[in-house]
């Protein structure tokens, strides 16, 4: 059952909505592990919704635990609890462009005003975050963005088994360098906005469950102005998606659940006069089990079929195994362990008439020294298959660092990592290896 999600390989986003957990707690995973990725790229990711099994997670483990001297206060306003933050921070990198041949280092100077809005009740939740992000470089001015968002979710069911939610959203981002969906090796950012909404539902029949949704979004980007004053036309990679996923889980016992899940996607690019018809379709099913011990352990794992078609039979089909897991591991009320196994597939951006699987394995850890200080930590490590072309590529990204909470207005993050990008075989992009560090300071009311 690979993830259902507007598609964005080059933005890393920890946790998106888990299913089975209220909002609130949500939000707490979002800040726990929020420094790990903007270390990674400060860049906004993709809103999507897991969809499937429970994830049933204690409330007293980090990430989930609500710390009432440090927990946000916000505003009341018209029955919504209005939560407005904002981060100033400083990221040093010394391999801008992610190249071998070419290595420039320069320092960010980044400032992300971020306003969350929620109302709940017994039977509903409404909530609506809208952020926007400054990069400022010191030395490589043309690498300056501008990046935000806007998102809102509706949520009918919030106490009971069965639930439907409506999420739309809409944001302009940039495209993190060294991977599979931004080709350049110089210039400006690539930017892209995307509009998008989905449509998610579950039912229970005792121990029967069924969890369906539906997505559709749209994903334009923006054209390169190059050094003559002249622009790099890039309509060729705007793509309209549509995509559907459902699942069935049986809970044999109280412990333990098996489940079946189908996946459609269609991919409908834009048409280009130096390209032929690259549109395809993506599907998937898989059967898998799940596996809990109650305040310990959660783990669920699916195996199953994938198959990328080209509409134009010349391009020839990508088929393979298909993966995906989830788990969590609370050893102690001070530590926790999440990780999670994704496959995604796009068409590939080096000869745009191929199509990459990619599959992720995140773990991410984090550990409460005192009430006032966590240590968060995540490594990831991504195979990048691009089928019938004679080169593949794996990444491997590892950050660490402190979190510091000084009163409930004030809280602090420093995080150093590494990032590295192997390539075997004839690859039309370069192998690279990164340092990065950050820090940054937020003030929330």
């Amino acid at each position: 059952m690979p993830k259902i999600a507007f598609y964005n390989a080059g933005s890393s986003q920890l946790f998106s909505h888990i299913a089975g957990l209220p909002p609130l707690r949500v939000a707490r995973l979002r800040a726990s592990f929020a420094v790990i990725a903007l270390s990674t790229a400060w860049s906004h990711a993709a809103e999507a919704q897991n969809i499937g099994p429970l994830i049933r997670e204690p409330n007293d483990v980090p990430g989930s635990r609500i710390i009432p001297e440090y927990r946000q206060i916000g505003y009341d306003i018209a029955g919504f609890q209005v939560l407005p933050t904002v981060t100033f921070g400083m990221r040093g990198n010394n391999n801008v462009f992610t190249r071998t041949s070419v290595k420039e280092s320069d320092i960010v100077l980044q400032a992300e005003p971020r306003l969350r809005l929620r109302k709940e009740n017994r039977f509903q939740n409404i909530s609506v975050e809208a952020m926007a992000r400054t990069s400022s470089y010191l030395k490589l001015a043309s690498q300056d963005s501008t990046e935000y968002s806007l998102e809102s979710t509706y949520t009918h069911g919030t106490t009971g088994p069965n639930s439907i939610s409506v999420n739309l959203g809409y944001r302009r981002e940039a495209i993190m360098r060294g991977t599979v969906e931004n080709d350049l090796v110089g210039g400006e950012p690539l930017m892209r906005r995307v509009l998008g909404g989905s449509f998610t539902g579950r039912k229970q029949f005792n121990r029967l469950a069924i969890d369906a949704q539906v997505l559709g979004m749209h994903q334009r980007y923006e054209d390169l102005a190059g050094s003559t004053g002249t622009s790099a036309d890039q309509r060729f990679r705007n793509v309209t998606r549509y995509s559907a996923q459902g699942i069935v889980s049986y809970e044999i016992s109280g412990r333990t659940a098996i489940f079946a899940g189908v996946e459609y996607d269609h991919f409908n690019y834009a048409p280009s006069r130096q390209l032929v018809n690259r549109d395809a379709e993506n599907w998937s099913g898989t059967v898998g089990v799940r596996y809990e011990i109650s305040q310990l352990i959660y783990a669920q794992v699916g195996f199953g079929y994938r198959r990328y078609d080209f509409k134009n039979a010349a391009f020839g089909a990508i088929a393979g195994p298909a993966i995906w897991g989830h788990l969590r591991y609370f050893p102690s009320r001070l530590l926790a362990v999440r990780g999670s196994i994704e496959q995604s597939n796009t068409t590939s951006p080096y000869d745009l008439v191929s199509a990459v699987t990619l599959t992720t394995v995140k773990v991410e850890a984090e550990y409460e020294m005192r009430r006032s200080l966590s240590w968060l930590g995540a490594t990831k490590f991504t195979l990048e298959d691009y089928g019938k072309q004679p080169y593949s590529s794996r990444r491997f990204d590892i950050s660490a660092g402190p979190r510091l909470r000084f009163t409930r207005w004030l809280s602090a993050n420093v995080n150093v990592g590494y990032a590295r990008r192997f390539v075997n075989g004839p690859a039309p992009f370069e192998p690279f290896s990164q340092f990065y560090g950050l820090l940054s300071v937020t003030l929330a009311r």
